[in-house]
C-alpha cells in the first residue's frame, strides 16, 4: 500500500471521527454541559487537519492513483 492510500484512508477516518464528535458535541450542549465548548474547539482542529489532508496543494499525494 502506498503513502497516498494511507493518507486517503487517514482523511476518511478523520472525516468519520468528525461526524461522531459533532453528534457528541450536540448532545453535550443539549445536556448543558460546558464540555461541549472544549469539544467544539477539538472538532474545529480536526476539521482543519482534514482540510489540509484533502487539499491537493497541501497534500499532493491525495490525488495519486493506485497502480
Amino acid at each position: 500500500m502506498t503513502k497516498a492510500y494511507h493518507i486517503r484512508e487517514g482523511a476518511a477516518a478523520v472525516d468519520r471521527a468528525i461526524d461522531h464528535l459533532v453528534i457528541a458535541k450536540k448532545r453535550l450542549r443539549d445536556a448543558r454541559s460546558e464540555l461541549h465548548i472544549r469539544l467544539a474547539v477539538l472538532v474545529a482542529e480536526l476539521e482543519e487537519i482534514h482540510d489540509i489532508l484533502t487539499d491537493p496543494e497541501c497534500t499532493p499525494e491525495i490525488t495519486e492513483t493506485e497502480d
